[in-house]
């Protein structure tokens, strides 16, 4: 939004089709707001609530298999708590059922 200088009073400036085409893209890739606060995760509780180490979660994320990290300062990056969390929910409902499990399930018959 402008400021007039004459009025000081805000004046709304349209936005190039471009501009909004990009604020477009970013709402869409926003989690769905649940009404609670956003929580971003470091990198080693990332770590931790994953077993995946630095090298992976960064090769994963380059595939576009893994949450995309957000740019919280120049320096400092982080992972957005409930994107994480549906990323292991999702792992967890594609399981297979594990080998141990099948031999066990053939001897019960």
């Amino acid at each position: 939004m402008a400021v007039c200088r004459n009025n000081a009073t805000p004046v709304a400036r349209e936005l190039p089709a471009r501009e909004l085409a990009a604020e477009s893209a970013v709402r869409k890739s926003l989690p769905a707001s649940s009404g609670a606060p956003i929580r971003i995760l470091r990198l080693d509780q990332v770590i931790a609530a994953t077993g995946l180490g630095k090298t992976k979660i960064y090769e994963l994320q380059a595939l576009g298999e893994f949450p995309m990290r957000v740019q919280i300062t120049a320096r400092t990056v982080g992972w957005v708590e409930e994107e994480v969390q549906a990323w292991l929910s999702g792992r967890v409902a594609a399981r297979s059922t594990l080998p141990g499990q099948l031999i066990a399930h053939r001897h019960l018959r």
